[in-house]
């Protein structure tokens, strides 16, 4: 199942701290799609809206070398290696790798560990139902946590042979992502999904990572706005997906108290520290000032192999089957929904604030150029998780108090925002200026 993104969700990635987005790669894709299908050409609304995939496609390639930089490092590094055992309190020994932070060791379920006593089948690899092998690579299934907000999953991937050099965030964080199929027992169909593997490499052959999926991604119901497409499509018409329809065509699944899931991963990706270049690759500067044409004729003019996901160009990647079957219970004593609901006279605030152990989610009400930002208690920005700028890491924080700011979108981006930054040298404190600028903003006491 494909999720439609408004243009309010498009904001929220883009105004994120800058990480690896699914949903950007693909909204590019959809771009170069056009350009490579001969028999279509771009509309003049079409054309408009080049201008924002070339911008982001600029951005990618610039902004994300200054910001996210990649940097080459070996994957055999022997600290990591000694940080991080095999197995047993994975989500722990993984905390610093981990946007979130670290995951509760209560109410986490050990799948499978080397320590028998910790493993509550005793299985050997050859006989656990979460230690999978295709072609070469053994993808093991460690533990698993489960919140009013999401399913974390740890995940380890063996490769018989060594990996490539696989490339490293500036925070030294590093990535794989898997193709998924997915089945859930609260909905009849499947679901396509890319998932990001968070953490760090132990040597040249092992991975260890955490495996985040939102409820948000898997609770969406479209049964309804397939079936206008469908009926769409046999008057010779097409259904597009946008704000003023979301509430008619699409609703959620209610995500029950235990579920079942089926896994299956069938490709196992990595970003290449050393990407290979292909011939004619222009640089972000260029790509910029580049009229319509100009744009449109240097895509055509590079390899179409390169446009796939995965590429031999920028990754390491391996077929293969690897499925599961896990039961899903949410367990968090600390899950809860704040409900605040208040808004200023132009009808821009916050209906609630969704808190687990790990995470913040703040459910705002806004229109399409605002953005939201939250401090802690003691006045400390709050940074996402996720590559949603509204799901915040409370790992460090202290959120008996929660501060919420709604801004102008513009203005925080290219004004506001550099304040939050630390060591800026500037002559007020971030939370100083988002008093004196911010559209709307509450102070929320999560403690009653």
């Amino acid at each position: 199942m494909q999720q439609n993104i408004s243009e309010k969700d498009y904001r929220n990635i883009l105004g994120a701290e800058l990480s690896s987005s699914e949903i950007i790669e693909s909204k590019i894709n959809d771009a170069y799609n056009k350009i490579r299908n001969k028999t279509e050409t771009f509309s003049p609304q079409e054309r408009k809206n080049k201008h924002i995939f070339q911008k982001v496609f600029v951005w990618i390639g610039t902004a994300a070398a200054v910001f996210v930089l990649m940097i080459l490092f070996s994957v055999t590094n022997p600290v990591l290696a000694s940080e991080i055992p095999v197995f047993g309190g994975f989500f722990t020994k993984l905390a610093d790798w981990f946007s979130f932070g670290a995951i509760p060791e209560k109410d986490t379920i050990t799948l499978y560990s080397k320590d028998t006593e910790q493993n509550p089948q005793g299985e050997n690899p050859k006989e656990s139902p979460y230690v999978k092998t295709s072609n070469d690579i053994t993808v093991t299934l460690t533990e698993q946590y489960a919140t009013n907000q999401a399913i974390f999953i740890g995940v380890q991937v063996k490769n018989k042979n060594e990996f490539p050099q696989i490339a490293i965030f500036a925070d030294g964080t590093q990535h794989l992502q898997a193709e998924t199929a997915e089945q859930y027992s609260f909905r009849s169909d499947e679901i396509i999904a890319l998932r990001t593997i968070e953490g760090t490499f132990e040597d040249a052959h092992t991975f260890n990572g955490i495996l985040r999926i939102d409820y948000s991604e898997i609770n969406v119901d479209d049964r309804k706005y397939q079936a206008a497409c469908q009926e769409a499509e046999k008057a010779g018409k097409e259904l597009a997906l946008v704000d003023s329809n979301i509430d008619q065509y699409l609703e959620e699944y209610q995500i029950p108290n235990t579920f079942t899931m089926n896994l299956e991963i069938t490709d196992i990706v990595g970003s290449l520290a050393e990407p290979i270049q292909p011939e004619g690759m222009k640089d972000g500067d260029e790509l910029e000032h580049m009229s319509d044409d100009e744009w449109e004729s240097y895509m055509n003019s590079l390899p179409q192999d390169y446009y796939a996901f995965p590429n031999n160009y920028e990754h390491w990647y391996q077929k293969g089957s690897w499925s599961y079957k896990l039961t899903i219970t949410p367990k968090d004593s600390d899950s809860r929904i704040i409900e605040v609901n208040q808004t200023n006279d132009a009808g821009i605030g916050i209906k609630s604030l969704e808190i687990s152990s790990i995470e913040m989610t703040l459910n705002t009400i806004e229109g399409t150029d605002t953005f939201a930002v939250a401090l802690d208690a003691d006045g400390n920005k709050m940074e996402n998780g996720s590559s949603n700028a509204y799901e915040l890491a409370i790992a460090g924080h202290d959120i008996s108090k929660v501060y919420v700011y709604i801004c102008d979108y513009t203005e925080y981006m290219d004004e506001i925002k550099g304040y939050g930054i630390p060591g800026n040298h500037l002559d007020k404190s971030f939370q100083e200026v988002l008093e004196e600028r911010a559209l709307f903003k509450t102070v929320i006491d999560t403690t009653k």
